[in-house]
């Protein structure tokens, strides 16, 4: 909660230093897809292996498809923020070695909400570079088999800062492209690591 509170207090903090400057203000739409890179929620499988008395083994995750959509609003040319929900595909753990019986499966996916700030930095021929940064509350739920018994369901919920960089290009006052390069704190209480997402979006300022 104190590395939370500092972020918002940084939040305001940049706010009340831009809107002093004038034009591009507005609400939008900004939709994206794309994809983890990073270890993501498999340390949190691997926990979930290690405490059931599993050891020795070796795992690989496959990678997901991310998206997200955020409703926003520019407060001008320097400063928005923006909010929304980010889920993923199903991606694909699996474990053998070891002292398993056999190998351990599980399907799992993220979901959840982010709310961040965006610091702009227009440059020439409509380019702006991005920076971000909030809070996310990421939900991980894994269906896992070969532990022992036919079915073992997971979940973890981390609520943590969420930070990012990226770049916008605007073909015209209400259609923007955005590539983003995000970080996500994944996993639960006992296990978790950050996740890095990259993605591209698409902006309509109404």
């Amino acid at each position: 909660m104190k590395k939370i509170s500092l972020a918002i207090m940084a939040i305001a903090s940049l706010a009340g230093t831009t809107t002093a400057f004038a034009s591009g203000d507005g609400w939008y739409l900004f939709g994206a897809v794309g994809q983890t890179t990073g270890s993501g929620v498999k340390p949190m499988l691997d926990y979930q292996l290690t405490s059931a008395g599993k050891n020795g083994f070796s795992s690989s995750m496959s990678t997901p498809t991310v998206y997200n959509l955020d409703v926003g609003y520019q407060i001008n040319k320097n400063l928005a923020f923006e909010g929304g929900f980010i889920g993923s595909s199903n991606e694909t753990y699996g474990a053998s070695g070891g002292n398993l019986a056999g190998s351990a499966t599980a399907s799992a996916r993220i979901n959840g909400w982010a709310f961040v700030a965006v610091g702009m930095l227009p440059l020439a021929n409509q380019f702006s570079l991005l920076g971000k940064l909030g809070v996310a509350d990421i939900q991980v739920t894994a269906a896992v088999t070969g532990l022992g018994s036919s079915y073992n369901y997971i979940s973890g919920i981390k609520t943590d800062i969420t930070y990012g960089v990226g770049a916008k290009y605007d073909f015209n006052n209400a259609v923007s492209m955005r590539l983003d390069l995000d970080s996500y704190n994944v996993g639960s209480s006992f296990s978790s690591s950050r996740c890095s997402v990259w993605t591209v979006g698409v902006g309509y300022k109404y």
